[in-house]
């Protein structure tokens, strides 16, 4: 094998793949990048077996072939290249790159020893706007669980017919749902789960994109894949039962208060400074007509008390949440003006966007002494 490339490029390509590098898998391959020359490109991709990244890289092709490389020695050698042309060869397992001033040699692994990439043989292929569905992804990605106690947790559900879809995020102690239209009308139904993970991955590459993102069910593979411009992720599904949130989610409150996001967000930070040795337990006080108080203490550290003007309605109530679960969905929320509503200081609550339908968070609140 043997090519030319930028090494700005290169080291583009490599960023992209190295998300699926694995870290700790039991084949020293899975901490390889596979390099392979193909239709005048070459490509490169890399996997840990539950996630496949691929991406392609333009270049000049003098001898075809294929070679894979520890992905972290050679991502962080292509970085600290400057930029302009670098050639690369490779002769059996030791690929040789030279830039100007600078030669050096990797000692990789037989490209055979590579896992096969999945055959792209699909069905129900559907079509997500990249300016919506990263959009989404940020407002429920953090929602789903990181505890791998209950695997199916740690996905998001992607749940729809027709030219809508839901994606949702459950961890057991909040929730998160946004609905998204498509650009094209879905062939079935669709009720899939994703790792988190590599739904956060897509996003991030569909954000610096214009075209829509493609999906293709590989229902053969339980797997999907996502095609974006010049990348493919593949990932398997998620195995099991996800939870039926729309079950949890209130019909009905009792309070109800609207108020700036900002200033919401900036009081629950203020709060969190006092309540960090104390469960980073917060305390909202919502009293019709007055404004609402945020409140935190800790008997080493001392106490916060903060008012922000807000529009309150219904019975009094004083609940409290974990900090942290405030923080991710006020920071992820999109709207100036945030709607909080509460059906009493033991049941779950709402925040949503004031004047949009298509978000819903639920946070279950935190029972106290007092």
């Amino acid at each position: 094998m043997k090519f030319s490339c930028l090494s700005e490029n290169l080291a583009r390509g490599l960023s992209i793949v190295s998300k699926a590098v694995s870290s700790k898998g039991s084949l020293p391959v899975l901490a390889h990048v596979l390099l392979k020359t193909e239709d005048g490109k070459v490509k490169l991709a890399a996997t840990d077996l539950e996630t496949v990244v691929v991406t392609w890289v333009g270049a000049k092709i003098e001898e075809e072939g294929a070679v894979t490389v520890p992905a972290r020695l050679l991502s962080e050698l292509v970085a600290n290249l400057p930029p302009g042309k670098i050639e690369i060869s490779a002769e059996k397992q030791t690929l040789t790159l030279r830039a100007p001033q600078a030669k050096s040699r990797l000692n990789g692994l037989a490209a055979e020893e590579f896992p096969p990439l999945p055959e792209i043989k699909g069905e129900a292929a559907f079509l997500l706007d990249s300016k919506d569905f990263p959009a989404a992804v940020s407002q429920v990605v953090f929602a789903a669980a990181s505890d791998e106690s209950r695997p199916i947790l740690t996905g998001v559900l992607l749940k729809g017919s027709g030219k809508a879809i839901s994606l949702v995020g459950v961890d057991g102690f909040r929730l998160a749902e946004r609905k998204i239209d498509l650009v094209d009308d879905l062939a079935r139904d669709l009720s899939i789960v994703i790792p988190s993970r590599t739904l956060a991955e897509v996003a991030r590459l569909a954000a610096h994109q214009e075209n829509p993102v493609r999906v293709v069910l590989l229902p053969d593979e339980n797997q999907v894949l996502f095609e974006l411009e010049g990348s493919r992720i593949i990932s398997r599904l998620l195995e099991g039962q996800f939870p039926d949130y729309k079950k949890i989610i209130p019909l009905s409150f009792n309070t109800r208060g609207k108020l700036l996001t900002e200033d919401f967000l900036k009081a629950v930070r203020l709060a969190a400074i006092f309540a960090r040795d104390s469960a980073s337990i917060v305390r909202l006080k919502l009293e019709s007509s007055q404004p609402l108080t945020l409140f935190a203490n800790t008997v080493e550290v001392g106490e916060n008390r903060t008012k922000v003007e807000a529009e309150i309605e219904g019975e009094a109530l004083e609940i409290a949440f974990n900090s942290k679960y405030l923080t991710d969905v006020l920071s992820n929320l999109q709207s100036e003006e945030v709607i909080f509503e509460a059906s009493g200081p033991l049941n779950p609550g709402v925040i949503k966007p004031a004047i949009s339908s298509d978000y819903l968070h639920l946070i279950m609140p935190v029972r106290t002494a007092s």
